[in-house]
């Protein structure tokens, strides 16, 4: 499962890359709750503009989950 998630970070970069000739850049918007238990929250930046947004227990998960919103979301406007 874990390296599914990773494959779509792999698919959302080959992907932007053919359609729009760039990658997508991800940047850590906030981080919340005790050290112990932090949550962050991970934008996927596409040409200098927010595509999706995901929260996760760690920076690779939010960053997992964005992908995979940006993804759906790109395809669907692509089809």
């Amino acid at each position: 499962l874990d390296s599914l998630a990773q494959d779509y970070k792999t698919a959302l970069q080959e992907f932007t890359q053919a359609i729009y000739a760039t990658t997508p850049n991800y940047e850590l918007i906030s981080s919340s709750g005790p050290d112990h238990d932090k949550t962050f929250e991970v934008a996927v930046i596409l040409n200098n503009k927010i595509i999706a947004t995901a929260k996760g227990k760690s920076k690779k998960n939010a960053q997992k989950e964005a992908a995979k919103i940006a993804l759906n979301k790109l395809k669907a406007n692509n089809e």
